[in-house]
Order: C-alpha cells, then structure tokens, then sequence
C-alpha cells in the first residue's frame, strides 16, 4: 500500500504540473479578416448603404447550463430585405457531436437566420434582449455586410469555438475592433478588467447549481486566473455590449425585459460555499465516531460515492489535460487536490460495508491526499502567478480529508 501510494505520488505529480500542452486556434478569424478584401463605396451605392444599418443584439441568461453567459448576434436591417440575423453560436447534437466535445472539437457554425424570428426565439425563451445601434459610415457598412455574407456560406461557416477565445460575442468583437481601424482593441487592451475570467465564470454559473458550479471550477485550469484586459473580458455578450456602448458614447434599446429570471449577480463566490460543502463531508465522515454499525455504513456508502464521483472527474480532468484540445483544462492543478487516488478511498469504504473497516489504509491514502492539498498550498502561497486559484476546490478537499485521517486514526488508537 505505501509503496503503491508513492508511486501513485509521483505520477499524479508529473502528470498534475505537467498537464500537456496548450493547442493552437485550428480557425483564426484574425488572419480572415485580415486577408478580406475591402472596398469603398461608389457613388451609386452611398444612399443604399446609408439606409442601411446594424445592430449588437445581446440575448440574456438562459435556463441551460451554456445559456447562463448570454448570447450576441449581429443583426442587419435595410429597407429592401427583411433583417438578418448573423451570430456564431450554432451548434447540433448530432451524431458526432459528443465524441468531438470530449476531444475539445467544438464546432460551431456562423448562420444567417431571418432577424425576428431570432429575437422572438429569445423572448420565447424568457431571455431579455438589448440591441445596440452600430455607428458605421457606409464604409464600414459595405465591408461588413459583405464579410458577413462571406462568413456565413457554406464552405466558411465552421469554426473550432473556444469558451473564452473564439466564441459567440468574441467574433463579434474581432469585427468590430477590424471595422474601426484597431481602435476599440487597442482601448479596451489598455483596459484592466476588475475580475478574473474564473470569477465571472462562478458568478454566471450561480445561476446553475451548486454541484454544476463547483465542477466545473474544477475544470477550469490557470488560463483563467490570469490578469486579464477588458479585450478578453468581451468573451461575455454583455460585456461587449457595455464596452462597445462606451465606446461609441451610445445606448441601447431594451427589446424585451425577462420576466422570471433573476439577474446575474455583481458578486458571487463560490469558495464561501465550498466552507459549506466542506463542513458537509466532515460531518459524514465524523459518523464512525458513534460507534454504530448502521451509522457506520451508512458513512461508508455515502463517502464511497462522493469518492467515487471524486475519482472520475479526475480521470476525465486527466484525459482532457492530456488528450484534447481542451486547453482551458492545460495545467490544472486541480488534479492534485482530486485525484485517482480517491478511488481508492471510494474502493475500501465500499469495502468496509462487509467486513471491518479498513482504518488503517484509509489513514495512510487520506493522509497521502492530505499532503499532496498542502503542497498545492504552498506552492499558491509561493508562487501565485504560477497556480491557479484552487482555493474553491482546495478547502472542502482538505476538510474532509483531514477529518477523515483523524477519524481512522482515532478508531484505530480505540481498538
């Protein structure tokens, strides 16, 4: 058992601060735009371009998890066409869907879809809507149609989304920013935001639940804590909406005003809440201390599926790290502070149902555990810029690893 735990050590060690290497956008819009060729407007063209005009729509919260951070969409309006809605947020489940989403393939596309209808699937849906006038001369409003139309066909619809690189408002943003000469990215990178991506993440996922909440903070590795600008805060729908507003010196319109939904909160920390689930699992495993058997088992069995659980969102955590594209999971630490080392835990708590419990190798892999929390501990303490914010995930983990070391240890100085 000891020799195992070390050498389970070592390799969850390597494995944890190693955590593979970031990948490379397969579709950089950068380099589309780039290469787009633009042209001025004619004489001819002015008054129909001058008529014409578009608009951010920012779509608020929905009730599904990817739905919590919003949606935006470019919409176009002329009076010779019915308006359009252009937005990079398309996605189906189809066949191959799940097996690309566990490699990080994430292929969206960019759609045109009748405008109304776009908005009205929103308002259905209880989702408020903002639209925000879009100060272009003609232009801007010729070379943006005409990349819209471009972005849209067939053969240059997909794109590999990223959560926070390449996504919904962020293609929105490297548009905008094109239009305007660099302008808008030059003054928003100039721009520190007030949270982490982690944190506005947490505050979004308040929405959600708990559990959906904590695990994927857990997901999450240390590209999101980074300081970031108020350029990459815009990967957020609302964000954008407020950058490019002051930007402009503009407002938005109010579409529609969701009735039922609570609002995102401005603060919302998740670690307060990880105490909460922390003093949860120490009193669970506090239970063999009454010295009853069902008490006991009962311990047993709820402990065993916590650890169980545990143990596979560290394995998928592992795969993601070392197999996928999934690069916001790149160097998680994470995986020290949850680790397969909790299917052991979860294996002779499940094991102690039948037999005597196994005090003494439940001691000796909580406190393996244990040890391996407090060098993640100490590292944050040395070197913050080096690991990520755990803390959320850090505390419930040692809390009840500790309480279940002292437990085993004391049961075992009793008998």
């Amino acid at each position: 058992m000891k020799k195992f735990s070390v050498l389970m050590v070592l390799f969850i060690l390597i494995l944890g601060l190693y955590g593979g290497e970031a990948t490379p956008p397969l579709f950089d819009i950068d380099k589309e735009l780039d290469s787009f060729k633009t042209s001025e407007v004619t004489e001819e063209e002015r008054e129909k371009y001058n008529d014409m005009e578009f608009y951010l729509i920012t779509g608020g919260p929905g009730s599904l998890v990817w739905e919590n951070f919003g949606h935006s969409a470019i919409l176009f309006t002329s009076p010779d066409s019915f308006p359009i809605a252009y937005d990079w947020g398309i996605f189906t489940f189809d066949d191959s869907f799940f097996v690309n989403f566990a490699f990080g393939r994430l292929y969206y596309e960019a759609w045109a879809t009748y405008g109304e209808y776009r908005i009205e699937s929103l308002i259905a849906d209880d989702r408020s809507v903002r639209a925000l006038k879009l100060e272009l001369d003609e232009n801007q409003k010729k070379n943006l149609l005409s990349f819209l139309i471009y972005s849209t066909k067939e053969e240059n619809k997909t794109y590999l989304y990223d959560y926070f690189r390449d996504n919904c408002a962020t293609r929105p943003r490297d548009i905008y920013s094109w239009l305007t000469g660099g302008e808008f990215e030059e003054k928003l990178k100039s721009t520190p935001s007030e949270e982490t991506l982690r944190e506005t993440v947490e505050r979004h996922l308040s929405l959600s639940t708990f559990p959906v909440a904590w695990t994927i903070s857990y997901l999450l590795g240390p590209d999101t804590d980074k300081e970031e600008t108020m350029w990459e805060a815009c990967f957020l729908p609302s964000t954008l909406n407020a950058c490019i507003k002051e930007y402009q010196e503009s407002e938005d319109d109010i579409i529609y005003s969701s009735e039922s939904r609570k609002s995102v909160p401005e603060k919302w920390s998740l670690k307060t809440r990880s105490i909460l689930m922390g003093l949860i699992l120490i009193a669970i495993s506090l239970l063999p201390l009454t010295k009853k058997r069902w008490v006991e088992r009962i311990s047993d069995i709820i402990l065993g599926i916590i650890y169980l659980f545990f143990a596979v969102l560290s394995l998928v955590l592992l795969f993601f790290m070392l197999f996928t594209i999934h690069n916001v999971t790149k160097g998680n630490v994470n995986f020290l502070l949850i680790s397969p080392l909790c299917l052991v835990s979860s294996f002779l708590h499940f094991a102690s149902l039948s037999k005597k419990r196994k005090n003494k190798a439940l001691l000796i892999n909580s406190g393996t555990m244990l040890a391996l929390a407090l060098i993640v501990l100490v590292l944050r303490l040395i070197i913050p810029s080096f690991i990520q914010d755990s803390y959320a995930v850090f505390i419930p983990a040692i809390m009840l690893y500790a309480s279940e070391a002292f437990v085993s240890y004391k049961c075992m100085t009793k008998k």
